[in-house]
């Protein structure tokens, strides 16, 4: 990026962030508190939700499956529970979790920040042997789990430190989707009255100690730790680490660890504020998994601004539009998969929800198609923002409204810090709208994969500072980025280059497919060929194969035309909403048509 360009997203951001609300003046009194986090945390997790409790202590942090909780009641349990884990675990030196969304896993990255700890989130779907061999590969003093994991954990044999964050009599309540907190049914959204940030899920104001389901057998919890009284530990003089685990779509997934540095921290809200306009107002429901860099960007920096989040353990999109009427969302959040969720619900069924409140959508993790956001914004309005990055290299790039108005396939500029090449296959830059390997260089920066004994792992390639994404595209003359597909997607047809995802965007765009992935065969003249697994949008049948090479025809060129065409009744996707290649094989299938 061009330093005209950096400048101008600078400035972009001086605004926004000067009316978010994070910058508001306070008394002297928060003043001391803000200065003492600044001082015993440094650049982290735990000064960003001491910063937000010491200005708006009252406002609704969380409000999860369970109720509410405020900045305050979050960051007092928070160093509660950090102070009774010192005393357990004085040298502690790595926190894992291992929790679905809510208030559990915000806590637990707090305290592990507030002790010095890395931060290792791991994959809520995990395998079990894949688990195992995670834990032994990271070897975390600590690790904060939902009950739902005990059985897993205890055939790993892990030998530091369990504490239970989500007790497994609450985890069955929350299971059911189809009802929201407070047992008001999703099914009649304004039927009973609604609960506002502040409240608790029943209408009751959320209280200063929040209470919940005892933890069987007595075992150790987050509740049991929160009420006890330790002294606090040691300040901590060093960046936090902190340590996510890449998609694992094709095998063990990989750890990637760095420390949270002030000027990436810097550029990542600098380019989030000129696109999003957060503010410390806004009210997000979040259905993004916070182990995945997305999810939990987005969560740390709504406690940074002081926004509320809203989230559930799982996501339904009937729950999900009954909270945006509830809470008065402004923002909501999610992977590409729960906008066509979202979507795919009967207009008439998502008229019944009162989502005007709604000023903004964000989505990312994964590819998106046109027709997807084409229906989105029929269904919402002209108000999604796409952002595109990955695991190594962070946030690349955002595609404010403007930039999906004036092409929907297109991933935006690259972010503030961010340097983005295009290189041909022998490394040589790519000319204008030349499709070619993206290389990446920013401020989170990237040295490889943790290491792992059992299991030798490759590095990514970097060139000039610059980590290979493994993703194909080009840049057009404005500087705007598109993603052409994937390096290693890419197929060789009778000596024809094809990358998949050309074809799924125009399978995507008929209106009898909801779901669509394209991969590439073996075959014995052409050496590969393509097959298309679908899935019907609801209420309507898949096309035949015939007119769905018909409608290939008309937009692309013959030999892009897949050879087979299988229905599905869903596609498998990892929570962030990657598809599980791997799987289609096994998955219940008939011919298209």
């Amino acid at each position: 990026m061009s330093r005209n360009a950096t400048g101008f997203q600078w400035r972009a951001a001086v605004l926004p962030l000067a009316t978010s609300g994070a910058l508001r003046p306070v008394g002297p009194a928060a003043g001391v508190r803000i200065i003492k986090a600044l001082w015993q945390f440094g650049p982290s997790i735990a000064t960003v939700l001491a910063l937000s409790a010491a200005r708006y202590p009252d406002r609704p942090a969380i409000v999860d499956d369970r109720g509410t909780v405020t900045y305050g009641q979050l960051q007092r349990r928070s160093e509660a529970i950090a102070a009774a884990v010192h005393a357990l675990r004085p040298e502690a030196k790595t926190l894992a979790v291992l929790c679905r969304n809510h208030r559990g896993f915000l806590e637990a990255a707090v305290v592990g920040a507030q002790l010095g700890c890395e931060l290792v989130f791991l994959n809520t779907d995990l395998p079990a042997a894949q688990l195992a061999q995670i834990l032994e590969r990271h070897r975390p003093d600590i690790l904060v789990h939902d009950a739902e994991y005990d059985a897993a954990l205890d055939a790993t044999a892990f030998p530091g430190l369990r504490v239970r964050a989500w007790p497994a009599e609450t985890a069955r309540l929350s299971d059911s989707t189809a009802t929201p907190p407070g047992g008001t049914a999703a099914a009649r959204p304004g039927e009973a009255a609604a609960a506002q940030p502040g409240e608790a899920a029943d209408g009751q104001r959320a209280r200063p100690d929040v209470e919940s389901a005892p933890d069987p057998g007595g075992a150790l919890s987050l509740e049991s730790l929160a009420r006890q009284r330790h002294p606090a530990p040691p300040p901590v003089h060093h960046s936090v680490r902190i340590t996510l685990l890449t998609s694992g779509t094709g095998g063990l997934a990989k750890g990637v660890s760095r420390p949270l540095r002030a000027r990436a921290l810097a550029e990542m809200t600098a380019t989030a504020m000129s696109a999003t306009r957060f503010t410390s107002r806004d009210v997000m429901v979040l259905a993004p998994p916070f182990f995945h860099g997305f999810g939990l960007a987005v969560a740390v920096g709504a406690l940074a601004l002081g926004s509320t989040i809203v989230t559930r353990r799982r996501f339904d999109p009937e729950v999900a539009l009954a909270d945006i009427e509830r809470h008065r969302a402004t923002v909501f959040v999610g992977v590409p998969v729960m906008l066509q969720r979202l979507v795919a619900v009967p207009e008439q069924r998502r008229r019944e929800f009162r989502t005007g409140s709604l000023r903004l959508a964000v989505t990312g993790a994964a590819p998106i198609s046109p027709a997807t956001i084409a229906r989105f914004l029929g269904a919402f309005g002209p108000i999604l923002v796409n952002g595109y990055g990955s695991t190594e290299a962070g946030i690349i790039s955002l595609a404010t409204t403007a930039d999906l108005a004036f092409d929907p396939r297109t991933a935006g500029r690259p972010a503030i810090g961010v340097s983005v090449r295009i290189l041909r296959a022998d490394r040589t830059p790519a000319a204008v709208g030349e499709t070619g390997t993206i290389f990446v260089r920013g401020g989170v920066g990237y040295h490889g994969y943790v290491a792992d004994m059992r299991s030798p792992i490759q590095a990514k390639e970097i060139l000039d500072g610059h980590v290979n994404t493994g993703d194909m595209g080009h840049l057009d003359a404005a500087g705007r980025l598109y993603i052409d597909g994937r390096d290693d997607d890419m197929i060789v047809s009778g000596g024809e280059n094809i990358y998949p995802k050309e074809v799924e965007d125009v399978l995507a765009d008929h209106p009898a497919v909801d779901d669509v992935v394209v991969i590439g065969v073996p075959h014995e003249e052409f050496g590969q060929v393509l097959r298309a697994y679908l899935v019907a949008a609801p209420g309507l049948s898949l096309p035949s194969a015939e007119e769905l090479k018909a409608h290939i025809r008309e937009r692309l060129e013959r030999y892009k035309v897949p050879k087979e065409f299988i229905a599905l009744e869903q596609i498998p996707r990892n929570p962030s909403g990657k598809i599980l290649r791997r799987q289609l094989e096994g998955q219940a299938s008939r011919p298209a048509g």
